[in-house]
């Protein structure tokens, strides 16, 4: 799609608001009617914003979210839907977080995948164990940081989630670990405790079926969009238990089989 006027102007619309942390709002009935190409269209032009605010600053992954049966029920959506990861947006495990720079803050626990080579469209029909294993170098529990400005669920839609990139605020890592080191990534289960009680868990079996599911679905999508992963970038595969809207503490997130993730709430 061509950026058109209305394309810009609602791009910067989201970018002002996130400045000046107002409540989230929706897509309105002209911007709906333009459908996924539209909203993609508009987040393309909000991360373009973003890239040129801060001078040095690029793209490093994408996150891809409503990946479980729980997020899709949460959002009201019935399909994944993605964003971009910028550079400096990814911490190291142990960061901390202040909600006084959120309107609402909220975090998700994933798998990320970092990708070691560039991946064909066609290949992320060959299943998701040969997809991780030809083009995945290692992985990591990590946390994306989410900001949804306080928006009402009740009144949800894909296009006004995916226009304001997704509701990526950045991610945190934890210690990445060897692709080499597990057979697959089914089965995996993760838990987040929260000062040491546990407050969430689930399996990766929920995302998609298998981790591997929802990289091939970024694969083929950003295909259809003239764009693809390159080495290095990382990618989050989704939220394996609904998104947490947290109160001060430590959380740590653990899956099996890799070091955990923390981070500090203030």
């Amino acid at each position: 799609m061509s950026i058109t006027p209305d394309i810009l102007v609602t791009a910067r619309r989201i970018a002002e608001e996130h400045r000046v942390r107002a409540p989230f709002r929706p897509l309105g009935s002209a911007e709906h009617a333009g459908g996924e190409a539209f909203a993609y269209a508009v987040q393309a032009r909000y991360v373009e914003i973003l890239l040129a605010e801060n001078i040095g600053e690029t793209v490093a992954g994408y996150k891809i979210g409503l990946t479980t049966p729980r997020m899709q029920q949460m959002c009201g959506i019935g399909e994944p839907v993605t964003g971009a990861i910028l550079a400096t947006r990814i911490h190291p495990s142990g960061a901390g977080l202040d909600r006084a720079n959120f309107v609402r803050l909220g975090i998700e626990c994933e798998i990320a995948v970092r990708i070691a080579t560039t991946p064909d469209p066609a290949e992320a029909e060959a299943g998701p164990v040969d997809l991780i294993r030809s083009h995945v170098d290692c992985i990591a529990a990590a946390f994306e940081i989410i900001e949804d400005r306080g928006a009402d669920y009740r009144t949800l839609d894909a296009f006004s989630l995916i226009a304001d990139n997704s509701w990526n605020a950045g991610i945190i890592l934890g210690t990445p670990v060897s692709i080499s080191n597990f057979v697959s990534l089914q089965g995996l289960e993760g838990v987040l405790r929260v000062d040491g009680v546990e407050a969430a868990r689930g399996s990766s079996n929920d995302v998609l079926g298998d981790p591997g599911n929802a990289l091939a679905w970024l694969v083929r999508h950003l295909a259809a969009r003239g764009k693809c992963l390159n080495p290095g970038d990382w990618v989050m595969t989704g939220s394996i238990v609904p998104t947490q809207f947290v109160a001060a503490g430590r959380h740590v997130f653990t899956v099996d089989g890799l070091p955990p993730v923390a981070i500090d709430i203030h």
